[in-house]
């Protein structure tokens, strides 16, 4: 199973989510709050201070990818024409993860906090885990 675990209290994370549900036609990624249980349960033994990360988190049934890693691989999920965005393989990590970071770091400057993680629309829930 494919999950992409991000902010549940980040509405530019929202925002990105939302993007990728109407994009992933075959509907086989699912999403889980950074906050959640099942993130616990996944995440510890993989990656134990992923809460310190400050990141997306995407878990392809076996392996763990984080920051721009994570964002490439999820492109690459979603297929044409998204994966045309796998061209950023090309940029050494260092600068991916560098420009990941100074987006990441300034999510909050680009929407108020949640509270509380929001609810998806009913016709989304399924998505979630």
């Amino acid at each position: 199973m494919k999950i992409i675990v991000f902010d549940g209290n980040c509405p530019m994370c929202h925002s990105w989510v939302k993007r990728i549900i109407r994009a992933d036609i075959k509907k086989e990624i699912r999403f889980s709050p950074l906050e959640g249980k099942l993130a616990e349960d996944i995440l510890t033994p993989l990656l134990p201070d992923y809460m310190l990360e400050n990141t997306i988190v995407f878990f392809d049934g076996e392996e763990v990818f984080i920051r721009s890693d994570a964002a490439l691989k999820i492109l690459q999920a979603l297929g044409f024409p998204f994966n045309l965005g796998l061209s950023g393989y090309l940029m050494p990590k260092k600068w991916r993860d560098g420009i990941y970071r100074y987006i990441a770091n300034r999510r909050y400057k680009y929407g108020e906090r949640y509270d509380v993680c929001p609810m998806p629309p009913p016709e989304w829930r399924e998505r979630f885990v």
